[in-house]
Order: structure tokens, then sequence, then C-alpha cells
């Protein structure tokens, strides 16, 4: 594990440098295959930096809310750079709807903007993936499996390098699908399923995750209903014969 970077006199957390990389990274990705859907890359960058930026901003805010007792205590650390000091869910629906903003404020089709972002949250959340391995974040389960890894002295499973595999498994398909000649949002829909279904099967192999309904994983419930509800969307969403408006060729 590499929790900390010493640069000099400096320490920085590993896992804080590698969500940097994997930012940067997504947003390359999505303004390279916003490119080849005929839109602009720029606005790609646009879009996913002004939800980052929200989403950052308003996973602290929750954290701080919700802990407020011990921010009063210390109220410099609500600046701080703890990377565990944010509420995930907060986040994510306040960087969406800032990145829609900004998708409906320049009038951007959303079927290719949608197709274009999906390769790009894939390749993010694969690198995050690693990062996690390397900070000893969402450890995987204790197993006695010859590919285990040991982590604060006990055997697990490599739980972050299987996520890794499937989201990049899933970007595989999504970059083969925009070479060919699919609806707008296709793309999309198949980067949902592929991640859904690979939140359903790979969350038992975690440690630590809410449980509801017998035993169900809340995330392996997110996951199912993702894929579901992509499954459901692409009924007749994928045609050879429909070609994609924009398409470079």
């Amino acid at each position: 594990m590499l929790p900390v970077v010493q640069l000099g006199p400096l320490s920085i957390q590993a896992y804080l440098l590698v969500l940097l990389l994997s930012a940067w990274a997504g947003l390359a990705i999505g303004a390279w295959a916003a490119q080849r859907l005929g839109l602009e890359g720029d606005h790609i960058y646009n879009a996913g930096l002004y939800g980052l930026l929200a989403g950052l901003v308003a996973g602290r805010a929750g954290h701080v809310i919700a802990f407020w007792s011990a921010y009063r205590a210390q109220p410099v650390e609500i600046i701080g750079l703890n990377t565990r000091a944010f509420l995930l869910w907060p986040g994510i629906v306040v960087g969406l709807m800032v990145a829609g903003w900004y998708v409906r404020r320049h009038k951007l089709p959303w079927g290719p903007v949608l197709d274009a972002a999906a390769p790009g949250a894939l390749v993010g959340i694969a690198i995050a993936d690693l990062g996690a391995l390397l900070a000893g974040r969402a450890l995987g389960a204790p197993t006695t499996a010859p590919w285990a890894v040991t982590v604060w002295g006990v055997a697990r499973h490599p739980s972050q390098v299987y996520e890794t595999l499937a989201a990049l498994t899933v970007l595989a398909v999504t970059l083969r699908m925009l070479r060919t000649r699919g609806r707008p949002g296709s793309v999309a829909w198949v980067g949902l399923l592929g991640y859904g279904l690979s939140r359903w099967l790979l969350e038992p192999f975690r440690a630590e995750s809410t449980s509801i309904l017998g035993g169900l994983r809340v995330p392996q419930l997110l996951g199912l209903a993702a894929a579901l509800i992509a499954l459901w969307a692409l009924r007749g969403n994928i045609s050879p014969e429909s070609p994609r408006s924009g398409d470079a060729q």
C-alpha cells in the first residue's frame, strides 16, 4: 500500500492524487469521445468540471452538516483535505444536477453527451478503484484465495482490482460501440448496464457494506436497479440501420 506520498517536507494522501488523476483522465476520454460524436470536447470538460466542483462542495457540506458537533470543535477541518470527509450521495446528486444544467443551458443533445461521458466515467472509476487499493480503502472480504492481498494483517479479496477489471471490460464495450452506428444514448445505457451488473456481482467480495432485506447489500440493489433501467431503455435502442447523427467518419 501507498497511503501517503512524500514530496519533500509535504505529505500528500496518495488517494487524493489518484482521484485528481481519475478526474483528469475521465474528462480527457470524455472530450475525445465527444469529438468522435461531432461535439466540442470543451463542453465535456466544462460540464464535468462544473459538476465535479459542485459535487465536492455539496459532499463536504453534507458531511459538515451531518457531523457538525465535531466540526464545531475544530472549524478549520471544514476546509481540510481529508478525502474521507465527504458524503457520497449529496455530492453525486448535486454534481449531476449542475452538469445537467450546463448541458441544458448550451442546448447540447443529451444522447451524444451521455454517450461521450460514459467511457470517461468508466476510466475514472477504474483509476479510482486502483487508488483505493493503494490507500487501503474499500477493503475486500477476508479470503484464503491464492490471489489474496494482505491489508492490515488480513488476507483479503482484491475487490478493488475486480472492480477495475469490470470497469475496463465495460469500457472496452462502450469504445467499440462508439465506432458503430447505434442510436444516440445507446452507449451510455450499455455502460450503465455493465456497471450496474458489476456492482451486483462484485459487492459480496467487499468487506463492509450496508445490508437490508435479509442480507442483500444496498450497492447490490442499486446496481440491479440501474441494470434493469438500462435494459428497459435499451429495448430496440441499438439499431445497426440507424446512423448516429454527428458520427465522425
